[in-house]
């Protein structure tokens, strides 16, 4: 394999000279940067890139935390920041932090180690915890960009849904068929409580949506367990859900995952969706498209999220002094099969 000393051998300079072309450091006279240039083609030499990024203290490597990297959404969004890495010539180091601000800890301790050029961070619940770990990054002075789940007392990038909207449409649908009486689960025993995440924004807009209808918001048709898997976690919910109240003509799962779920409880409780129950989600994963029936749902597309999250991140990479942004992605009420007129109007 050629080397560099045999390419400033060849040429006829200094091991120092060769290196100045090649990085463009410091000046070097038009001829000698000619004549090294053709040497390097002649020998075919291909510089070491890890060793060559970590000369400029430079990696090319963007660590990427998500709660679960096998989630339904997490995993497409993980997969939409890994294809807008690689076409700028990044790449990701993946880790999930199983939305646990101990394993987060541990995960940003690896990535410092790592000297990763910028992180891109889901934030564990409730996002409060996750604040000393982005103020640890900062002060690494590694770019960093929040995604999904915003801390809005941080100055740093983010992009997040607008996840009031989000449940304030989902709400605002189903109560247009003529639902009064509406469900909601998820995981995350917290959901409820203000500024917990994407969920209690979710459910601030159900709130408005059902005041504004002159409907009840009841606590009590609310489920949100502390299982992690949240198909299951919208699957056992519902036996619970319709056991303590039988008046709820529809659910409203604040994920696809939970609603998958939700379907699969109320087919084996014999019910018709959505002519018994209609069930509403939140993602729009590509599976909600292929149940059957078809999931209602609110788009928050991933493609749009990671590439906004990696268009702040190269941003603050080349401009550290740049001014912080958060960038608000809309979301989209799709309407399918599973949900209609409640059976009793």
């Amino acid at each position: 394999m050629t080397s560099i000393k045999s390419v400033a051998k060849k040429a006829g300079v200094s091991i120092a000279t060769v290196s100045r072309v090649l990085n463009d450091t410091k000046y070097v006279s038009p001829d000698i940067r000619t004549k090294v240039l053709n040497v390097v083609e002649e020998l075919n030499y291909k510089p070491s890139m890890p060793a060559r990024n970590l000369r400029r203290q430079q990696t090319q490597s963007i660590g990427v935390l998500v709660p679960h990297l096998n989630d339904f959404y997490f995993g497409n969004l993980a997969f939409a920041i890994e294809k807008a890495l690689s076409a700028n010539g990044y790449s990701p180091l993946f880790a999930s932090t199983e939305s646990d601000t101990t394993k987060e800890t541990i995960c940003i301790d690896n990535l410092i180690q790592n000297r990763v050029q910028g992180t891109i961070l889901v934030p564990a619940l409730p996002v409060q915890g996750s604040i000393a770990n982005v103020e640890r990054l900062m002060d690494a002075n590694i770019a960093v960009v929040l995604v999904d789940r915003g801390i809005r007392s941080l100055k740093v990038n983010q992009v997040v849904s607008n996840n009031y909207q989000g449940g304030y449409d989902g709400a605002r649908h189903l109560i247009e068929l003529g639902h009064k009486h509406i469900g909601m689960l998820d995981a995350g025993t917290d959901a409820l409580l203000p500024k917990y995440g994407p969920g209690s924004e979710r459910i601030a807009g159900v709130r408005q949506a059902m005041a504004d209808a002159g409907l009840e918001f009841d606590t009590r048709n609310c489920i949100f367990s502390d299982e992690q898997n949240q198909s299951k976690a919208g699957y056992l919910g519902t036996f619970t859900l319709l056991r303590q109240s039988p008046e709820i003509t529809a659910i409203f799962a604040l994920t696809d995952a939970s609603a998958v779920g939700v379907l699969r409880a109320a087919y084996e409780l014999g019910l018709n969706v959505p002519r018994d129950l209609s069930v509403m989600g939140f993602d729009d994963i590509p599976l909600a498209s292929h149940v059957i029936p078809r999931l209602t749902t609110m788009v928050q597309p991933p493609e749009h999220i990671g590439q906004a999250a990696i268009d702040l991140l190269l941003r603050q990479i080349e401009e550290p002094t740049a001014q912080f942004q958060t960038i608000t992605v809309g979301t989209q009420l799709v309407t399918r099969e599973s949900t209609g007129v409640p059976r009793t109007t």
